[in-house]
């Protein structure tokens, strides 16, 4: 069988895994408790060479996953250089362990500008005019909504999700079957080249793999991102979010979240108008998460 393949998509994944791995394990030693929080990610998933040769399910009989998470950690990113390049980054992850990532399933959450999706959530307006970005492009170029308070659901406009359907469009279909013209909290597309990217390292379920699915589509519903939410005032009334915002130390992150899951080899050859590749790898997974950012925790470099 093909062993699963690690393309250039993969390669800030895993630096960012281990960049992590070390913090990790210091964490896991120092004997107090850390990675507190609640969440859960389950779905399905299917890896054609998961360990030795082994599958874990197949593209037309996905297996079903749980990840189970029992550890959470986040890693903000202050950038201190100023100007319009400014962008303070945060690294999220459930992993099922409290363990090294090496040795764990790890699902990620890769927030490339803070302030971006502190902007989405805050949902400001000025004299009706929407103070947040909307529009981002998908890997394939396809111009989409990014952040979304519609109600509705994104659309992928047929693209397979995790290469297990029959690539149908969705049309952006109302979760609540159009009974909602604004939502709570928006909805922010994660697609792996926008401010906000994920995947998942199956580094337990497959220990011989070194197996990542990233995710081409899917969406992250913020309920709390530090500082940002506003929602006991009118968006008329909510204040200008500041263009170095960043997560601190204690504060709240909670999300609903869905992902589709893909190759990454196959996110690569679109992204480089490259020949088409079968997918060896894909799913799909919901879930979400609830904790606190807290000094000291396991894979924060520089706590």
């Amino acid at each position: 069988m093909t062993p699963v393949r690690q393309g250039a998509r993969g390669g800030a994944t895993a630096a960012a895994v281990a960049l992590l791995a070390a913090g990790a394990a210091a964490g896991s030693l120092a004997g107090c408790t850390v990675g507190s929080g609640s969440g859960s990610a389950t779905g399905s998933l299917w890896v054609l060479s998961c360990d030795n040769g082994n599958g874990f399910g197949t593209q037309a009989v996905p297996q079903a996953f749980d990840l189970s998470p029992t550890f959470f950690a986040g890693e903000p990113l202050e950038d201190l250089s100023m100007g319009p390049t400014h962008r303070n980054q945060l690294i999220l992850r459930m992993q099922r362990l409290g363990l090294a990532v090496q040795y764990n399933d790890t699902l990620s959450f890769y927030v490339e500008d803070s302030y971006e999706v502190a902007r989405c959530l805050r949902g400001r307006t000025v004299g009706g005019v929407q103070d947040w970005k909307k529009s981002e492009p998908l890997f394939d170029q396809t111009p989409t909504d990014w952040c979304d308070w519609s109600g509705y659901s994104f659309t992928d406009g047929g693209a397979m999700d995790g290469g297990i359907d029959a690539g149908m469009p969705d049309a952006g279909t109302s979760l609540d079957g159009g009974m909602s013209v604004m939502a709570q909290y928006p909805k922010i597309h994660v697609t792996p080249d926008t401010d906000l990217r994920s995947s998942i390292a199956l580094f337990s379920t497959c220990p011989m793999g070194g197996v990542t699915l990233e995710a081409s589509g899917g969406w992250i519903q913020f309920m709390n991102f530090g500082a940002a939410e506003q929602s006991d005032l009118a968006p008329e009334m909510r204040s200008l979010m500041p263009t170095d915002f960043v997560i601190a130390y204690g504060d709240r992150l909670r999300a609903n979240f869905h992902l589709d899951l893909q190759d990454p080899l196959v996110i690569n050859a679109v992204e480089h108008n490259m020949p088409a590749l079968a997918p060896q790898l894909g799913g799909t997974l919901d879930g979400y998460f609830d904790f606190n950012l807290e000094r000291g925790r396991a894979g924060q470099a520089f706590p």
